[in-house]
């Protein structure tokens, strides 16, 4: 009774939100971010729809550009193991849509529906789905629910449940509980695995395959991120990056910097905010402090000493860290949960970040007890911290191996989640024939 209180209360309030923002799309004069729900009400251009029918599909929705970076492999080598099939990628942003859009591994991308049933059941019905592999977090009840009905199955990859999520558990697994039943789960960590059980999936059905953000392949350095390098090389400059930074943490980093400076004036710092309307604030922010602002898309040769430069681009991060002496990742000094801390990791960099790691718990624990990550809380301990890998290049270098090693020993999560997609997929195919 509860729980078909819950759901029933789910689909109205989804029913309602798809219906304001179809409305909210169509006022006269509406603004452009109003207009940008119609994407999402499982409405698509005619070429679109052409190709949607052309075949077979295979789904992977990602919400974030890091979540797609990540599932990249995967979606390679579904690609090489189910010739012919039509792969759709989805995600939840339009910076997203951008980076999908330029994957070779996607025929097709597109903002994934609102989970309003008509909008679900609009799009789905113009599909010949064969399998929706979605990551991390990114549970819709309503769409999961029409799968089932549908006999799609449904994949979660490189699951993960955090604390807050598990807290809440009692309430979330009336909704979640049936969406979840027939999901094959492949999750991080035992913990992610026994959380999810407790929203409502079934334990025969959950798997711990590890992270696929272990398994990302390197890709050629963009034109930026060469000219970038080259700008640092003359004079010799080193540099610091702050990647994935949220306000809050920019003025903590920046204050961080210029004491840096004082000591260190060949020292560069990249700032790179998470959010790309955020690139503005940020730039009037690094002047307000009278530091020399220089932008990733415009960069003047030399660099001046002491200077920031500020990412003003989406995509280039990863190969950034290559570049540098130490990085901090953001997220994290505010109560956000933490970004990647892989990618400059596997760049074989020393990691630093703050103490909001909620989200890469595991990864965070694992990189302080290995020697390759340090924790700080304040802009004077990250000042301290990075001063002393400045002043001890061995021991950065150091640090970096051992981050790297930590990268390296977690890799296999991609072979893992591929037989267990291959099972799932298989005994599906072997259920519809038998029913046919």
């Amino acid at each position: 009774m509860i729980e078909a209180v819950a759901r029933g209360a789910y689909r109205m309030a989804m029913g309602a939100a798809a219906r304001a923002a179809g409305l909210a799309a169509r006022l006269p004069g509406a603004p452009a971010r109003w207009q940008a729900w119609t994407a999402r009400l499982g409405g698509l251009e005619p070429g679109a729809l052409g190709m949607m029918r052309s075949g077979t599909a295979l789904w992977v929705h990602a919400a974030s550009v890091g979540e797609l970076t990540a599932v990249r492999p995967l979606l390679g080598r579904l690609r090489e193991r189910y010739p012919g099939r039509l792969c759709i990628v989805t995600t939840l942003t339009h910076t997203g849509l951008e980076v999908a859009r330029s994957l070779p591994e996607a025929h097709l991308a597109f903002l994934f529906p609102l989970d309003a049933p008509r909008v679900v059941r609009r799009l789905l019905d113009q599909l010949r789905l064969e399998a929706f592999l979605f990551t991390e977090t990114e549970i819709w009840p309503t769409f999961l629910g029409e799968l089932t009905r549908m006999r799609v199955p449904a994949v979660m990859v490189s699951g993960r449940v955090s604390a807050r999520s598990a807290a809440r558990a009692r309430w979330l697994r009336p909704v979640y509980r049936r969406a979840l039943a027939e999901v094959t789960c492949c999750m991080q960590t035992e913990e992610d695995a026994a959380r999810i059980v407790a929203l409502g999936a079934d334990p025969r059905r959950v798997h711990v395959a590890g992270s696929l953000k272990f398994e990302a392949a390197p890709s050629e350095p963009p034109p930026g991120v060469r000219r970038l390098a080259e700008a640092l090389a003359t004079p010799e400059r080193r540099l610091i990056v702050a990647g994935s930074t949220h306000a809050g943490e920019e003025e903590v980093v920046l204050s961080a910097f210029g004491r840096l400076a004082r000591a260190h004036p060949d020292v560069v710092l990249l700032l790179a905010p998470r959010h790309p309307e955020r690139f503005a604030a940020v730039a009037a922010l690094v002047e307000s402090q009278g530091l020399p602002l220089l932008r990733y898309g415009a960069l003047l040769v030399p660099v001046p000493p002491s200077a920031v430069v500020l990412l003003d681009a989406v995509g280039p991060l990863a190969q950034c860290y290559g570049l540098a002496t130490a990085a901090f990742v953001g997220g994290s000094l505010v109560p956000v949960g933490g970004h990647n801390l892989l990618e400059p990791a596997r760049a074989g960099r020393p990691v630093l970040f703050g103490p909001h790691t909620e989200h890469v718990h595991e990864v965070a624990e694992r990189l302080v007890a290995g020697g390759g990550g340090v924790r700080v809380s304040s802009a004077e301990l990250l000042a301290v911290a990075l001063d002393h890998l400045l002043a001890e290049p061995e021991r950065a270098a150091e640090m970096g191996r051992r981050a790297r090693a930590l990268v390296q020993g977690g890799q296999g999560a991609l072979e893992r989640h591929l037989k267990i997609i291959a099972a799932r997929l298989g005994s599906a195919r072997f259920a519809r024939d038998a029913s046919a």
